[in-house]
């Protein structure tokens, strides 16, 4: 095989250990000490992997959470491989992939040497209240409404000292409270208003614990699976939360959609989060789905 590049985020969970299974497993591979490329806070990802491509690589692994992973992904195109090691705090690009967690070793192999798998690719362009227009590639989900605000609201210490288990809380504390009335158009139908909690546009995603955000949803079948949360009172909260262990069912508090296009307009200016990376003060967001855009590699290339 060809030469591998390392796109490694500096200060990721146990990045120091990826690092070193990756080397290793390129030992294993014969093909050479792989090119190591930082990411810094300017460069969070993308123009490294551009670069990697740029000198020849022929496959591009990358070292940290969900957001460094959708930089990198959303960069190389389906031209290039990407192997992932997965070093943030939930990992849900990793999980929904079935890629390992708890074993860098093991996961090092599949992402330099497993077999490229195609799977979807979304795209979010947010229009903030002020400032450009931004456009950004997800492999997991967009959200908008408290899903957001619970990630906008959560404690980076927390969040590095607890890993996922530090979502829990600020969710808890909102749970009684009231979402946006939004705006949404799916694919060329018409714009109709809706008030949730919170909406959630999902390429695919699985949870720590085994839950899904859509049980059924794959990321490479193609479609935006579209969750719309509207809780009534407390105890709808358990139906939530089981949805995410079987298939759909029909319930008041969850509507699901599927499209390609989705269009949200938000009552004013409110965070929108993109693979967990938070994003303040949209007013306009527009999601589409390019399916089978990228090649990741996984175990046996398939799930």
């Amino acid at each position: 095989m060809g030469s591998v590049a390392l796109v490694l985020n500096p200060v990721a969970r146990g990045v120091d250990a990826a690092r070193r299974a990756v080397e290793e497993a390129c030992r294993e591979a014969g093909t050479g000490p792989p090119l190591v490329l930082l990411t810094t806070p300017e460069e969070p990802g993308a123009a490294q992997a551009r670069a990697a491509v740029e000198a020849g690589c022929s496959r591009v692994v990358v070292a940290g959470g969900d957001g460094t992973v959708r930089e990198v992904v959303g960069a190389v195109g389906r031209s290039t491989t990407v192997g992932v090691m997965p070093c943030g705090t939930a990992n849900l690009a990793a999980r929904t992939l079935g890629l390992p967690l708890a074993n860098p070793a093991r996961a090092a192999r599949v992402a330099v040497r497993g077999e490229g798998r195609p799977v979807d690719l979304g795209l979010a362009t947010l229009e903030p209240a002020h400032g450009p227009v931004r456009t950004l590639p997800f492999l997991v989900v967009v959200g908008i409404g408290q899903d957001a605000e619970v990630l906008a609201a959560l404690d980076p210490a927390t969040k590095v000292r607890l890993g996922w288990s530090a979502y829990v809380l600020p969710g808890l504390r909102r749970l009684g409270r009231p979402g946006p009335e939004l705006s949404v158009r799916l694919d060329d139908g018409d714009l109709e208003r809706a008030g949730v909690w919170s909406l959630l546009a999902v390429n695919a995603a699985r949870l720590p614990l085994g839950a899904r955000l859509v049980p059924e949803a794959r990321p490479d079948d193609g479609l935006l699976h579209v969750l719309l949360v509207r809780p009534r009172r407390r105890a709808d909260w358990g139906r939530i939360a089981a949805s995410g262990y079987r298939s759909a069912r029909r319930h008041p508090v969850l509507r699901r959609l599927q499209g390609r296009r989705l269009q949200v307009e938000l009552p004013g200016p409110a965070p929108v989060q993109v693979d967990g990376d938070v994003l303040p003060d949209m007013v306009r967001v527009w999601i589409e789905l390019l399916p089978a855009a990228v090649r990741v590699a996984t175990p046996g290339g398939s799930r």
